[in-house]
């Protein structure tokens, strides 16, 4: 089984429907059963439209309607005119850049039922610190597997306040709570996994069931998913391995690669993807 998971800083890069095709292009290629997207970006005041393969997500709130720029959508599209369906669900976290749904998606090649959540203490959707983790459930070679595309903030806020660590801690009872499944949580964790005492070495301690993926595999090719001073780490120019797979997947991980580094795929994000690989 082949997982994938990209931060696509959607509409703010350069050329971005050249990158959304270079997305779709490597999808393709690849043929991913599970992929976890994060900042799927759509304009607020774009039209609304409905997709077939669209999965609403159940929660605690209303969802935000799918608009016709919706980045997810889009990939969605070219990936079904390419021969590859996948159903797909997407919950928006806040507004970003003062005129974005900014959310995550999950893409499947199995249908799935999926769940928006709230991690963050903040609920004020105009506010940047405000997150949610989308889960979906899918059964894959008679296996149920519990997926979420995660986009949690930093460790502390500029005040000094736990944000990571609060967002973890309401992320693990849905982790608890479906102990029968595998899981796989996959995304943009905004924390550094070199920093002892920070994210990395608090979601190790607090869910030892998980392995790193990266860490665990047979084969790692690629390890930085950043290498600059990106929005929320300005200053900060050095690499950074910020994107994870988290598992408790138990029968072997073959490989962990980073993609879209400019290598083998060209950069489609300020982040590069990580691409993973079940025995």
């Amino acid at each position: 089984m082949k997982v994938l998971t990209l931060n696509t800083h959607a509409w703010m890069e350069e050329e971005p429907e050249v990158k959304l095709n270079q997305i779709a292009d490597f999808i393709s290629k690849e043929d991913f059963d599970l992929i976890a997207l994060q900042e799927i970006n759509q304009t607020i005041e774009s039209k609304e439209v409905e997709d077939d393969l669209f999965v609403n997500p159940t929660g605690d709130v209303e969802p935000i309607a799918l608009k016709e720029d919706n980045f997810a959508l889009l990939l969605v599209r070219l990936l079904k005119e390419r021969g590859l369906p996948y159903y797909w669900s997407w919950t928006a976290n806040h507004i970003g850049y003062g005129k974005f749904d900014e959310g995550v998606a999950i893409l499947s090649k199995t249908p799935f039922s999926s769940e928006s959540i709230l991690v963050s203490d903040s609920t004020d959707y105009a506010n940047h610190l405000t997150r949610r983790v989308l889960k979906a459930k899918t059964d894959i070679k008679d296996r149920e597997w519990v997926v979420f595309s995660c986009h949690y903030s930093w460790w502390k806020g500029p005040e000094g306040d736990p944000l990571f660590q609060t967002e973890w801690d309401h992320t693990l009872p849905h982790i608890q709570s479906e102990k029968e499944s595998v899981h796989l949580l996959m995304g943009d964790f905004n924390n550094e996994a070199s920093l002892s005492g920070e994210g990395y070495t608090y979601l190790k301690e607090t869910a030892p069931q998980l392995v790193d993926a990266y860490q665990e595999a047979e084969e790692r090719i690629g390890s930085a998913t950043v290498l600059s001073d990106i929005d929320g780490w300005e200053g900060h120019t050095d690499e950074k391995r910020i994107d994870f797979v988290f598992t408790d997947y138990t029968e072997g991980i073959q490989t962990c690669r980073v993609v879209f580094d400019g290598k083998k795929e060209p950069v489609v994000s300020d982040h590069f993807g990580v691409a993973v690989t079940f025995k």
